[in-house]
């Protein structure tokens, strides 16, 4: 336990696949001294609290409808009862795809042209209202407090590029930039920083073979794990990362720098 996170408190939303990122970073958060509070929609966030339990860590878990505003305040409101403050936030939680029964992954990819209101309403509310929510409730707390790390998860897409059939998801992630600039300029004052994370390909459950081939040609030739994601987080998360606030950082293996993206460009 390297203890960058030492007596500090923090919550993380999408925390239930135990492949996923979420799970991923709850474990180097806790590896780095957090007490957690761990928050999804599912029951099998409570399994990941056993897991990490486990392991010997500090955690609880609760469930929630992250995009009812009325309930994600009276749950943040008790997690500072029972825990005595928030220091950190990190918003995970989202979805761009549903997995099915088995390893195959259901990709709903409408193309704007046939997007539906429903499906677009129901994007932005899992992936940008929910953000909202959970930090429109932290932030009395942590104002109080006067100290306060908010860590939003985006996407490469949306704010650096796009894929088809994916256009709401991609705009909720762009909205997710903007939400971390505003909470930062209007929060800084009381000590409080707000940084985007924009993962590329991350080897978990919702990796098609399409994505992993994605991740097999950036430039380290594979897609990220996420503890390496978790590592981040951890950075900003923690007292260390004191000045760096407003920032969208992207962490794809070099992917989106690239302009050829065939298979197989040749490293000179």
């Amino acid at each position: 336990m390297s203890g960058q996170l030492f007596n500090r408190n923090v919550v993380l939303t999408g925390v239930a696949d135990p492949q996923g990122i979420g799970f991923g970073t709850a474990r180097v958060l806790a590896q780095k001294g957090a007490a957690l509070t761990l928050v999804d929609i599912s029951e099998q966030v409570h399994e990941r609290r056993d897991d990490l339990e486990r392991e010997g860590f500090d955690v609880r878990s609760n469930t929630v409808d992250l995009t009812n505003h009325q309930s994600v305040v009276a749950l943040f409101d008790q997690v500072v009862e029972n825990v005595g403050a928030i220091d950190g936030l990190v918003n995970l939680a989202g979805i761009a795809a549903r997995a099915k029964a088995g390893d195959e992954v259901d990709f709903d990819m409408p193309l704007l042209a046939t997007t539906t209101i429903e499906s677009w309403e129901r994007t932005i509310a899992v992936n940008l209202n929910t953000q909202f929510n959970c930090v429109r409730a932290v932030l009395p707390h942590m104002i109080e407090k006067r100290y306060g790390r908010i860590v939003n998860f985006s996407s490469v897409t949306g704010p650096i590029g796009a894929l088809a059939g994916l256009g709401a998801y991609a705009a909720a992630k762009a909205g997710v930039v903007g939400l971390t600039k505003s909470i930062a300029l209007e929060n800084g004052q009381f000590g409080i920083t707000a940084n985007a994370i924009a993962p590329g390909y991350v080897d978990t459950a919702a990796l098609t073979p399409e994505m992993q081939i994605g991740g097999e040609n950036t430039p380290l030739r594979r897609s990220g794990e996420p503890r390496e994601i978790g590592a981040l987080v951890g950075f900003l998360a923690s007292e260390e990362s004191s000045y760096v606030t407003a920032q969208l950082i992207t962490i794809d293996g070099g992917n989106m720098i690239q302009e050829y993206k065939g298979p197989g460009e040749p490293v000179l």
